[in-house]
């Protein structure tokens, strides 16, 4: 048994690297590369290992691979030799929509003998390689607009929406500057929600805004809550991606922790400094704007998940499909069979176009989920179970339980759609 480690936890290091790596442009090297880009990207890890399987076998290898979020185990079993175990140590990637949609379309013709295997390696080298989607520029705005446009859905006034934009903004500097300091890579979600939290307690003091604390704080880091990460590690529970599904879990509540912790900081600096919360009650807003807000955070999300500009119609879609499923479905059956009814019309929508226009599921499940996600009610409840308000702390997270969990159940459940024979394509 041979062992391949990628020991640098960071996604710019290519496996060309790694001391007598198998070659690039023979197949056990490109499969290497494959599921290393994959992960990268942001795969899921029932969707990886599909992906893997088909590939494997496409090419007339065995594989048996096990998709974790900081590593990747594969067992390959070539047609004429032993087998070979590789373990690559990966970072948690960033969803990365335009670079999966041409790294899929790179599995699916080397499955489909289109290309070889060392022209499918020389692409995903040139996918790791090529220039960014959208400037920084554009990301830091995208952050700072998200949030205002999270404030206004929470029924925020103007003034919420205001400074929302305002902590996105300093939030989206901060998550850029991370990227190139490990430290504060590490410690973004705490030092975010200090800043957040103590900003929105100094601007209130100071102006006399008059903002609701919760929604101003929770739509400025809107971006940074780890819902979505939480539903599909409930998704990969699901599937039996058990090991998988229980260390994303881990993460996810690290990230929460972080989060509270910042706040919680945040919130006792400022009262020290004399600068204290007021309690403001949330006022109806015209649906109409609610609407609108959804569809501009629809627009602004596709820098953030680093799609093309011509995608930009496919995100509005599914976040507004998300969002007026959830809106009508509740006031029928209730928050979570709202999002129940959410989770399905998105899964739909996202097999159906990957089938009929041949672009990721991903690009429909991720800003999607986004509207349907339990990540601000995660937060709400780390923050009251900090706050020793376990009553409301433990009710709350029964709730991000429930919710998430209906989300996965109506996931599962759209997948078992079948699609036309005619337009089906085989699954990898």
């Amino acid at each position: 048994m041979s062992q391949l480690s990628d020991t640098h936890l960071t996604q710019q290091r290519s496996l060309d690297d790694v001391p007598n790596a198998p070659d690039r442009a023979k197949p056990l090297g490109f499969i290497l590369r494959l599921a290393k880009a994959l992960h990268t990207y942001g795969l899921p890890a029932y969707e990886l290992e599909q992906t893997m399987n088909g590939c494997a076998e496409a090419l007339g290898y065995g594989i048996q691979c096990m998709s974790l979020p900081t590593s990747i185990s594969m067992t390959i079993l070539p047609p004429d030799g032993e087998p070979k175990t590789f373990l690559i140590r990966v970072a948690p990637g960033e969803v990365n929509v335009e670079r999966l949609r041409k790294t899929t379309e790179v599995a699916q013709q080397v499955i489909n003998a289109d290309i070889n295997c060392q022209q499918g390696a020389d692409y995903l080298k040139d996918i790791a390689t090529s220039k960014p989607e959208h400037s920084s520029w554009v990301i830091v705005l995208a952050f700072a607009v998200v949030s205002a446009c999270i404030a206004r859905i929470f029924s925020g006034s103007l003034n919420d929406m205001g400074l929302s934009f305002f902590i996105g903004l300093i939030v989206g500097l901060v998550a850029i500057a991370s990227k190139r300091k490990a430290f504060l890579d590490h410690l973004l979600p705490a030092i975010c929600a200090f800043i957040a939290t103590f900003s929105v307690l100094v601007f209130n003091h100071l102006f006399d805004l008059q903002v609701v604390t919760s929604v101003v704080i929770i739509s400025g880091l809107i971006i940074l809550l780890p819902g979505l990460s939480l539903t599909i590690a409930l998704a990969e529970l699901a599937t039996q991606n058990l090991v998988s599904g229980t260390a994303r879990l881990s993460g996810t509540m690290t990230i929460f922790i972080q989060l509270a912790f910042g706040s919680a900081l945040g919130v006792e600096v400022a009262n020290r400094l004399g600068f204290e919360a007021v309690n403001i009650t949330v006022q109806p807003v015209a649906l109409w704007s609610i609407w609108l807000a959804v569809g501009v955070a629809a627009l602004a999300l596709v820098p953030l998940f680093s799609a093309r500009k011509q995608d930009a119609g496919w995100f509005l879609l599914s976040s507004l499909s998300a969002f007026t499923t959830v809106y009508f479905a509740t006031k029928f059956l209730g928050a979570s069979l709202g999002a129940f009814a959410g989770a399905i019309a998105v899964g739909l929508i996202a097999k159906f176009s990957s089938h009929f226009f041949n672009i990721p599921g991903a690009m429909i499940m991720m800003p999607g989920f986004i509207i349907l996600v339990p990540g601000a009610v995660g937060y709400r409840s780390i923050i009251a179970l900090v706050e020793k308000d376990i009553v409301a702390g433990l009710s709350t997270a029964f709730d991000v339980g429930v919710i998430g969990i209906s989300l996965v159940a109506g996931f599962l459940l759209s997948s078992l759609v079948p699609l036309p024979k005619d337009v089906s394509k085989d699954a990898f």
